[in-house]
């Protein structure tokens, strides 16, 4: 499963709106021990996010690290191939560079995407599953 790094940063922060069902989703996502297919990208997403949000550089390295020293935590870098088809879906679905790499991603693991991103979730169900956690959650 492709997981978003909004997701990752509202799990995290408290005072998130959507912490309480990123909070559930990772719970039962652990639980039944899903693997995180994610782009390496997200960890300087997670960690910048977490940092401008709470003002704490060191909390934004540690949440990062954290995440990515998970045993069901895969990453994965971004090679030409994945580059490309990032490149052409960024281009056909009108989404931001990261976006793109991510629904990329999902598209060629044939993997669910989940993630709390409004233009993700409408446009990205062009090439692959997307929802957010309280979708994923719902179908369980």
């Amino acid at each position: 499963m492709i997981v978003d790094a909004s997701v990752w940063v509202a799990n995290v922060l408290e005072v998130d709106t959507h912490h309480e069902i990123s909070l559930a989703f990772m719970h039962r996502f652990v639980k039944e021990r899903q693997t995180a297919t994610l782009p390496l990208l997200v960890w300087a997403e997670i960690a910048g996010a977490v940092a401008r949000r709470t003002g704490d550089t060191d909390r934004g390295l540690k949440v990062a690290t954290m995440i990515s020293a998970q045993t069901w935590v895969r990453g994965v870098p971004l090679d030409a191939a994945l580059a490309n088809e990032s490149m052409r879906l960024a281009a056909k679905l009108r989404l931001r560079g990261a976006d793109a790499i991510y629904v990329a991603l999902a598209a060629t693991y044939r993997e669910p995407l989940i993630t709390l991103d409004s233009e993700m979730l409408e446009r990205a169900r062009a090439v692959a599953e997307v929802f957010t956690p309280e979708q994923w959650l719902q179908q369980r």
